[in-house]
């Protein structure tokens, strides 16, 4: 255990050893609206609402290459008021007035990133490959009506799904001052090692960084 600390404390001794901190935070919010027709004047709408952070924490133990551990994690909800009716042959229509879906994402990364310009460099490019465990949950609350029937709300809640996964990601970070900075970056996540999902798992993230 004392050796490990030793070879710790000498590499964070060394000119190149320092962290790279970056905190991201997104929010996007769509609104599509239904048709209007004069059978459905009201027509609803989808109101998809997505938020996320990023905590990206990057230990560069040598001038251009450091090992990079994450963890990101993004909620998103769809509410669709748009009234669907379905009619069987000789039934009674059925309504499904409301669908209220929230879907939650967890990613948890190690990985190498190397970057394309030294720390004292204005613009900092980089590139980082890794492992991650990539995990889905979520529900969806139906509200229906059928006849002269109040209506009826259920819900349905999706199995945690967790799976091995490969992530890449590419960033620039802009340099205000000697400390901090503002990084761009676009990272793609391939469930299974699956590299035909990398254009399917893609986010993209703006937040501050630090470098001490």
């Amino acid at each position: 255990m004392l050796k490990v600390l030793a070879i710790l404390m000498f590499i964070s001794n060394t000119a190149y050893a320092y962290v790279d901190l970056n905190l991201s935070y997104t929010l996007s919010m769509r609104k599509v609206e239904g048709v209007e027709t004069d059978e459905n004047p009201d027509p609803g709408s989808a109101m998809t609402t997505t938020t996320g952070y990023l905590i990206n924490w990057a230990w560069f133990m040598w001038e251009y290459t450091a090992l990079e551990f994450n963890y990101s994690k993004t909620t998103q909800r769809v509410v669709d008021d748009r009234e669907v009716t379905i009619t069987d042959d000789g039934g009674d229509p059925f309504i499904i007035q409301e669908v209220d879906q929230v879907i939650i994402t967890e990613v948890n990364g190690i990985g190498i990133r190397q970057a394309f310009a030294n720390r004292k460099a204005k613009f900092i490019p980089s590139l980082a490959i890794g492992y991650a465990q990539y995990t889905t949950s979520g529900s969806t609350k139906y509200t229906t009506k059928s006849n002269d029937d109040d209506p009826e709300v259920s819900e349905q809640e999706q199995d945690q799904e967790v799976f091995s996964s490969s992530y890449a990601s590419i960033s620039i970070r802009y340099k205000f001052t000697q400390l901090m900075g503002l990084t761009l970056a676009a990272k793609t996540i391939m469930p299974d090692f699956d590299t035909a999902q990398a254009s399917s798992n893609v986010t993209y993230s703006a937040g501050f960084s630090w470098m001490f």
